[in-house]
């Protein structure tokens, strides 16, 4: 069914502008999510931790796996997914499922600069490494741990820059 969905997904792109702007910039977002489902005799399932309104529950369900292309001027396709039990760690086959992506994005005519977006469910060396290895930047989010907050604290006030948005929203209470 993957296989078919991305030649679908590639024949489309051929045909129209799907991924518009493809050839300056294009994302690679992927994520996984928690999916409940009720029947106990239902083949995959298994129990994967969830918050619930603010709560962390173990809910018995599937959790899949999704990445999607998109650029500045288009809106999100998804490119790939995966079914997998709800206790499914968040970057199991992530590093391979990335890796596709990036292929079938390249197969849709993303000639310019990849970035992979990705929370810090996937802040994994296998993640980074098929980053590298497939030549797209990344930006994953870094679960803050000893090590991390650590170098945090090793950098002075002084070496710190701020980001420049070009295009923030104004925020009136804090002018800024």
């Amino acid at each position: 069914m993957q296989a078919a969905a991305r030649d679908t997904l590639i024949g489309l792109a051929a045909r129209t502008p799907l991924l518009a702007g493809a050839d300056v910039l294009t994302f690679v977002d992927i994520d996984s999510m928690l999916r409940r489902v009720y029947g106990k005799q239902k083949q995959g399932i298994g129990f994967g931790h969830a918050k619930v309104g603010g709560y962390e529950m173990r809910l018995r369900g599937y959790h899949p796996l999704i990445a999607t292309l998109s650029t500045p001027l288009c809106a999100p396709v998804v490119a790939a997914t995966r079914l997998r039990s709800g206790n499914a760690g968040s970057s199991r086959g992530a590093a391979s499922m990335i890796a596709e992506t990036i292929t079938t994005a390249r197969a849709c005519g993303a000639t310019g600069e990849i970035v992979l977006r990705a929370d810090s469910a996937f802040y994994a060396k296998t993640v980074i490494s098929t980053c590298r290895r497939h030549r797209v930047r990344f930006s994953v989010t870094a679960r803050i741990d000893a090590k991390i907050r650590a170098a945090c604290d090793s950098i002075g006030d002084d070496q710190w820059i701020d980001i420049r948005y070009p295009q923030a929203v104004w925020d009136d209470d804090e002018q800024r």
